[in-house]
């Protein structure tokens, strides 16, 4: 393991670390963030043939993509955030990619629905440890001047964990179609194939979280001696209530948003475009990393350069403008059946409101008292990720299966869910702008 470096000249840094190593530090999270995407998203790309196998309803499938991850991601990951506070990081995310992994493939060799539903449950358990820990570890490395780009990169790069998942979802299913994995695992539904293949390699990818440093500096409480209580926790959250419960409930509404229509849109392809698995993954799978890599890439740098001016609030600007104005006017295109158009559909979605997860997190670390960063990062994640992976899928089953009475009629699932969500995550996000100047001057 490296030795700590000496003080650099960069007083911006912690004791331990430079530049070399405080990028290194993102890059490594950045992985971590990529696998656990894949492990979570590619399901999606699976659903006509789970369906088909297992007899499953649109409403089951949503419970699937849905509330068994996110249910426990975000509970477990509330409870991580209490131990990112006061315990090593890096041990926390080993095994916390240790669990998801083993998990991802355990979903794979399920027999049943409530075996696969266990499974995604303890996906969701053990990937509720990154997120936490590494926006924990990003705010003590960076400062708040330069915190939302690090914070954007560490976000796409879920991102592009989720462009992976639909391209390499689409690549393995057809592969497994016509040739089956050697060994045991090759007697298994093409399906249940893609998800051992897509679990297993995290188990040697966690070792690599060994290779970041723990940040520390002079003047600084040592860690795990400075953590608030949970009841001085709570008592921020009433004292600052309008503020935190609109960046989180608003972050919420806004990843139900994305999720809403991004959970189904390849069923969409699928089921109503007739689209294949490999065309709908390419599809997604350029659209989604695109667009996300460049809209994260640059709402991070703007985030970062229009706060060195001064406007403090621009993350909260962006939230709103994006989810006001992009979310409804892109449902349209959810009813006109065009495969060229849900391309750029996705896109757009991706670019704008799907990008604008980076600055949110570190809107959230700049205001948050630093010994209960973990917590109030956990607290946002179970928001986001409760209310987007489980209730946006469920919004879209529910209308198809029991508005709408009409799988087929997918696509109006969707465009009402992102006409309705958007603005009023707007509106919430919106709500909190004023406390959260008053906060960063406190």
């Amino acid at each position: 393991m490296a030795q700590p470096l000496p003080k650099t000249v960069h007083s911006d840094w912690p004791d331990n670390y430079d530049a070399r190593t405080a990028w290194w530090s993102v890059a490594m999270l950045s992985l971590f963030q990529i696998v656990s995407l894949i492990d979570r998203q590619v399901i999606s790309v699976l659903i006509p043939e789970m369906r088909a196998d297992l007899h499953l309803d649109d409403f089951q499938i949503s419970l699937l993509q849905g509330l068994a991850f996110a249910l426990f991601y975000g509970v477990m990951g509330l409870a991580i955030g209490g131990l990112v506070d006061r315990y090593s990081r890096r041990k926390i995310i080993f095994a916390g990619i240790t669990i998801w992994s083993l998990a991802a493939s355990w979903t794979g060799l399920a027999r049943s629905y409530s075996g696969i539903f266990l499974g995604r449950a303890l996906v969701g358990a053990g990937e509720g440890a990154i997120s936490p820990a590494g926006q924990a570890l990003l705010s003590d490395i960076f400062p708040r001047h330069r915190l939302s780009t690090p914070m954007a990169i560490f976000t796409l790069s879920g991102i592009v964990g989720i462009s992976v998942s639909y391209a390499l979802g689409g690549f393995l299913l057809d592969l497994f179609t016509r040739t089956a994995m050697p060994g045991p695992v090759g007697a298994l539904a093409p399906w249940r194939q893609v998800l051992v293949a897509t679990g297993l390699p995290g188990v040697l990818i966690a070792a690599l979280a060994f290779t970041i440093r723990e940040p520390r500096s002079v003047g600084a409480p040592p860690r795990g001696e400075a953590v608030a209580s949970w009841g001085a926790f709570f008592r921020h959250i009433a004292q600052h209530r309008r503020l935190k419960i609109g960046l989180v409930l608003g972050s919420g509404l806004m990843a139900m948003t994305v999720q809403a229509a991004m959970g189904w849109t390849p069923t969409y392809a699928r089921r109503v475009l007739h689209l294949s698995a490999t065309e709908t993954g390419a599809m997604m799978s350029i659209a989604v990393a695109f667009g996300g890599i460049v809209g994260g890439l640059a709402q991070g740098l703007f985030v970062d350069r229009m706060f060195s001016r001064g406007v403090r609030d621009i993350s909260l600007r962006l939230m709103a403008g994006f989810t006001l104005i992009a979310a409804p006017l892109l449902a349209l295109i959810f009813l006109l059946d065009s495969p060229s158009l849900l391309f750029f559909a996705v896109l757009g979605i991706m670019l704008t409101i799907g990008a604008s997860f980076g600055p949110t997190l570190a809107a959230m670390q700049m205001i948050s008292p630093r010994e209960m960063k973990g917590r109030f990062a956990a607290l946002l994640v179970l928001s986001s990720n409760l209310m987007g992976f489980a209730l946006g899928p469920m919004v879209v089953g529910l209308l198809t299966e029991y508005v709408f009475g009409d799988p087929q009629l997918v696509g109006r699932a969707i465009a009402v869910a992102l006409a309705t969500l958007g603005p009023l995550s707007a509106a919430v996000i919106w709500s909190a702008r004023g406390d959260f100047l008053k906060r960063l001057d406190a």
